[in-house]
């Protein structure tokens, strides 16, 4: 034997024994308790494809040594299948931190069934993670792409058409009303869907006069004159740092956009609590647009489909400071950050940005202006008198109140009766802010918590009565 067939079969061994510690590590973990049905599908998909890993690497065994491939032929076919091996290991880490113990288990089946109802096609699996920050990620096409020109293809028939992992923060999971955010990260996922971005980009206006502005200070401001070779290299440059950032910045506008569509006021209130503790106003990046410029969009928003000029004082209170503050001139440092907020900080990009967000989501699931009127009338007092707001109606006949309405309710007392809230608690949980919060939280959890029970049980009555007729 050769020194190429011995390294292919050690090859073949390692990659064995890294398949079966995936498929051990699947074992271990599939027994804890996971508060999304996505995770078991993940899990599944992970170790069916172990296993099949596992099986066609000892196919692969008498090729090795066989000689009818040349070592590079026999290097790529075994790397089709060895690649896959990293991949498994990474979606493993998208279900550590999903167990109850480290997620908002009462959050995340209302919020896979509301996703589910926004995106019929679509599973999500949500994970705590030590960074400060939200996110989401569709991962069934990248792994479908992957897998497509290898002999696991087959498994893939395991994973919904799209499956999200969400990110979250591990500190802050309990957070449940700054989780609002996480409608945010549903916008990106519906302007991808509804390919948004054919429709905004080109009517957006590109300052090529501003490009070759930036081109000719630099020219000028150079100890040497630069060439037209260098000056048209640089343009060039300038043109695509800046038409990277129009084309991410867009995107997260339009995400905050049908964020508000999707989750009312509660968006732009946990933006205001978020945000800005973050970063300065007006501190951007390749792909995120100013703090200032994304609350700015969000208060157009609200006016033009909330009579936020109507709402209770406090809520007014709220906004008004946001609205002075999100008026102010925007001064970035980078001069391609400069060059695009010239491009879309105008109110035309703005309002193209808001009337598109609505070819994402239907009126159905958009939360109306008459939805929150209704639910401020109707939840705070069940949270005042420490009721966790989970259904309404008479007694025999309630009804589970939605995941949005919820959590709108709850920034409603955070933010006009947190004093009258405070008063009605235990004297022992008064004494400071975080107490007081803490509780209230406690309360919104355990609605979403009455509300998922209610409905699960709605369903199965259903299932049954089908069943019998």
């Amino acid at each position: 034997m050769d020194s190429y067939q011995q390294i292919g079969l050690l090859k073949i061994q390692s990659a064995q024994d890294r398949s079966h510690a995936v498929a051990e590590e699947v074992e271990r973990v599939k027994n804890r308790l996971y508060t999304s049905p996505g995770c078991n599908r993940v899990l599944e998909f992970v170790g069916k494809a172990a296993e099949e890993i596992h099986a066609l690497l000892d196919s692969e065994k008498p090729l090795a040594v066989s000689g009818l491939l040349d070592p590079a032929e026999f290097e790529v076919r075994l790397q089709r299948i060895i690649k896959i091996i990293p991949v498994l290991h990474r979606l493993i880490g998208f279900v550590e931190g999903s167990d109850v113990h480290r997620s908002p288990g009462q959050l995340i089946q209302p919020l896979r069934r509301y996703a589910q109802s926004i995106i019929p096609s679509s599973d999500i699996v949500v994970s705590s993670k030590p960074e400060l920050n939200y996110s989401i990620q569709e991962i069934a096409a990248s792994l479908r792409k992957l897998f497509s020109d290898s002999p696991l293809k087959s498994t893939c028939d395991l994973l919904p058409q799209l499956l999200f992992v969400i990110n979250l923060p591990a500190v802050e999971s309990e957070q449940i009303l700054i989780h609002s955010i996480l409608s945010h990260e549903l916008g990106h996922a519906l302007y991808d869907e509804k390919q948004l971005a054919d429709t905004l980009l080109p009517q957006i206006r590109f300052r090529d006069d501003l490009v070759g502005s930036l081109v000719k200070s630099v020219s000028e401001n150079n100890k040497k004159q630069l060439e037209p070779p260098e000056e048209l290299w640089f343009r060039e440059q300038a043109t695509q740092q800046v038409t990277e950032r129009i084309t991410s910045w867009i995107k997260e506008l339009s995400a905050d956009a049908i964020g508000i569509r999707l989750f009312g006021p509660c968006l732009f209130f946990a933006a205001t609590n978020l945000l800005s503790s973050l970063s300065h106003f007006d501190h951007s990046s390749r792909t995120h647009p100013p703090t200032r410029l994304r609350l700015k969009l969000m208060l157009m928003m609200l006016k033009q489909l909330y009579d936020v000029d109507q709402w209770a004082a406090p809520l007014q209170d709220h906004v008004r400071p946001w609205e002075e503050v999100s008026g102010g001139v925007i001064q970035v440092r980078a001069a391609f950050d400069q060059i695009t907020i010239e491009s879309i900080n105008t109110d035309e990009v703005l309002q193209l940005v808001i009337s598109t967000s609505a070819l994402a989501v239907s009126d159905r699931n958009c939360y109306s202006s008459e939805r929150f009127t209704s639910d401020v009338a109707a939840l705070p007092p069940l949270i005042l008198k420490l009721i966790p707001p989970g259904e309404l109606g008479p007694l025999g006949n309630e009804v589970a109140v939605d995941l949005v309405s919820i959590i709108n309710a709850g920034w409603y007392v955070h933010l006009c009766h947190f004093g009258d809230f405070q008063r009605h608690l235990h004297a022992g949980t008064t004494g400071t802010h975080f107490g007081t919060a803490s509780k209230l939280r406690e309360l919104v959890l355990k609605g979403l918590e009455i509300s998922e029970t209610r409905t699960s049980w709605k369903e199965a009555r259903l299932d049954s009565q089908q069943r019998k007729n």
